[in-house]
């Protein structure tokens, strides 16, 4: 692991540029290598986890960050396989715990007990504090863990990439059930879709499309609709379920999103967007970023759109709510978008992207990036 100044190193690693301004502000003294702060997103610390030894020229990471109310330290997983615990405040590390494969998943916390799972198809119990692991023996399942974790009375819910989704005993550490699909013969996407918990109930995505309620303690399948009915390209549902209002937002990745009624999954309308990430509800409207880079406001009432934002990425990823504000990555950084219309205020560059989902605490975003670095930003406006 290496270690660089805070500051120094995000500050060289980001290079921030305004969309809207068009005569900049004469920016601060800056390390050799930056090109300027964008006023509206100050870099607080930023960490290196391990160098690009692939020397990739895209190189991308998924790694995802924690930060639990009113905790001092935030969890962030990264390609390397790291889970590393930050001060929040300053980006000291507390502790390092290492697996044998990519921690792309969320972690995720029940009191002092910490959560992750790895490509290396098995999940850990930690001690939140110390990152020692706490269960004799981790859970190994026989692929891959991707999806972010939930949990929910003592269970821990996890999706792996063979289309299955895992309830484990949180102190035990011990197989509890599972559910799964038969993958479709044509090739599907590479991403799952994270377990969601509502109320008793979990619901998944499968590669064959189909979405379904699962009863959390038992498994047992309360309802299942097919979000690939009539999808004009790949039926994979690899989008996680949001709720809100009694409404399930989710999507097969060749259209969507879609809404569904919660009770019984009968389908309320649908959209027609491709590749559609996790979506992002505000207020009235669900937001989505896309595969061909663009981020849509749909009306939740009917799915018609209130507007649409091309952003200048080969994919836009799921957005997130910091204030009034939406953020959302891509393959050039971070954007501040404005809800009431999608207009960009904000663009944070960096050199290989944030493909992953930002965790929000009040104004500050943490966040890896693609070049193996778990940063935190301040949003400073609107």
């Amino acid at each position: 692991m290496m270690r660089t100044s805070a500051a120094t190193l995000l500050l060289a690693l980001l290079v921030p540029a305004s969309l809207l301004a068009q005569v900049p502000p004469a920016p601060p003294a800056m390390p050799a290598g930056s090109q300027g702060v964008d006023t509206s997103f100050a870099p607080a610390w930023g960490f290196l986890a391990y160098d690009n030894d692939s020397f990739a020229l895209t190189p991308s990471d998924f790694g995802q960050c924690l930060a639990p109310a009113g905790g001092a330290l935030v969890y962030c997983g990264v390609k390397s396989g790291h889970l590393i615990a930050f001060q929040a405040a300053d980006g000291r590390v507390a502790w390092e715990f290492k697996t044998r494969g990519a921690v792309r998943s969320k972690p995720a916390m029940v009191g002092p007990n910490l959560f992750v799972a790895s490509s290396d198809g098995c999940m850990y119990r930690l001690d939140a504090t110390t990152g020692k692991a706490t269960w004799d023996k981790p859970f190994c399942a026989d692929a891959a863990f991707y999806g972010d974790l939930a949990t929910w009375q003592g269970l821990v819910f996890a999706a792996n990439t063979i289309d299955k989704v895992y309830a484990i005993d949180s102190t035990t550490g011990t197989f509890k059930w599972e559910a799964h699909r038969e993958r479709p013969r044509l090739m599907s996407a590479e991403g799952v879709a994270s377990p969601t918990v509502v109320g008793d109930r979990v619901l998944a995505g499968f590669s064959d499309g189909a979405l379904m309620a699962l009863d959390a303690a038992t498994g047992k399948v309360l309802w299942e609709s097919d979000l690939s009915a009539d999808v004009r390209g790949a039926t994979d549902v690899d989008t996680t379920a949001v709720v809100a209002d009694g409404v399930v937002y989710s999507s097969a990745f060749g259209e969507g999103p879609a809404a569904l009624r919660l009770s019984d999954g009968e389908r309320l309308w649908r959209a027609r967007e491709f590749g559609p990430s996790r979506p992002l509800v505000m207020g009235d409207l669900l937001i989505t970023g896309t595969a061909d880079g663009t981020v849509v406001a749909l009306r939740r009432a009917d799915g018609t759109m209130k507007w649409r934002t091309r952003l200048a990425t080969t994919a836009a990823w799921s957005p997130v709510a910091v204030a009034d504000a939406i953020v959302v990555g891509g393959d050039r950084g971070l954007w501040l978008l404005r809800t009431s219309d999608g207009a960009p205020m904000v663009r944070l560059s960096m050199i290989h992207g944030a493909r992953g989902t930002p965790e929000v605490a009040g104004r500050r975003i943490f966040f890896v990036g693609g070049g193996g670095t778990v940063n935190a930003v301040d949003v400073l406006a609107p």
